[in-house]
């Protein structure tokens, strides 16, 4: 298996084109190949996979993230299977199905983890304030990694329908035992970084044309409940990062949603190579169609 898929769901991971990434990194390869905005690090750890004497370093600026390579994600999984009374016998999306009841009880002792539940409704009772036992059973970024590992979506305290399965326990061994072979930092983006011989992965934050602060467009908090905003003056930074780190036998390789901000100030700044990308994005089983560009810059 060449490709190293995070054992939870992430937001924005590049993992659906990794074959159309593989091949423009074959064609322009490097020895070093550089991710910034790494995320769960599925690109990365997958191309390090394939390519063994591949230099690799991903940087991770992101709080789920972070505190997951902070802890024994292991040993932290199976406790938290044992404080739910988990039957290992069974795969929770089995039992969502066929017990949603049962399903049901589990999702709320989860829920006790982190705020007061009413005992009839399993829901949010923020009148008692009476502390559950269960919040002190776990430190505080253990139950920011059981939002990842349980969470639904990969972010949430609901529990998934799909948390515990022998194969997610599998896939879940396979990732943590596969960041051991790169070089993996946690630094918020700085334009003045120099790489040389290098394939530099750049997808950062995207802009977003609906959200202003301080009559300044923004992108997706990347580094969450931090209060660091990705804006166009980031976008500038990118874009001031490619032209420093030119002329050193790199190759860059930037996302972006179609007609993004980022996107006008590359075909402004750089010749380029745009690719589109058409790909499926389902939320809350509607299904739509999504467009994203690769931009290939030598």
């Amino acid at each position: 298996m060449s490709r190293i898929k995070p054992p939870f769901p992430y937001f924005g991971t590049k993992g659906r084109f990794y074959k159309e990434i593989k091949k423009i990194f074959e064609e322009n390869y490097r020895k070093n190949f550089i991710d910034l905005f790494a995320g769960a690090m599925e690109i990365p750890l997958s191309l390090k996979n394939e390519f063994k004497e591949l230099k690799v370093l991903a940087n991770v600026k992101d709080e789920k993230i972070e505190s997951l390579l902070k802890i024994d994600v292991m040993a932290l999984y199976n406790k938290g299977l044992k404080y739910l009374e988990w039957d290992f016998n069974i795969n929770s999306r089995d039992l969502y199905y066929k017990d949603k009841n049962k399903f049901n009880d589990h999702n709320t002792k989860l829920k006790k983890i982190f705020f007061n539940v009413c005992p009839c409704c399993g829901k949010r009772n923020n009148k008692d304030k009476n502390l559950n036992k269960e919040k002190d059973y776990f430190t505080d970024i253990e139950k920011t990694v059981l939002t990842v590992l349980f969470g639904f979506g990969g972010c949430s305290t609901s529990l998934s329908n799909s948390f515990y399965s022998p194969q997610k326990l599998e896939t879940l061994e396979i990732y943590l035992k596969s960041l051991k072979t790169i070089e993996i930092t946690n630094n918020l983006f700085d334009e003045n970084m120099e790489f040389k011989d290098s394939f530099i992965f750049l997808d950062p934050p995207y802009v977003q044309k609906t959200v202003k602060k301080d009559r300044k467009f923004l992108g997706y908090n990347y580094a969450t409940n931090k209060g660091i905003d990705w804006t166009i003056d980031d976008d500038e930074r990118l874009v001031q990062f490619i032209k420093n780190n030119q002329n050193k036998n790199n190759v860059f390789l930037v996302f972006g949603s179609i007609d993004n901000n980022l996107s006008k100030l590359l075909k402004d700044n750089f010749t380029c190579e745009f690719i589109e990308k058409e790909y499926k994005h389902s939320t809350f089983g509607k299904a739509t169609i999504r467009s994203e560009y690769f931009c290939l810059i030598k």
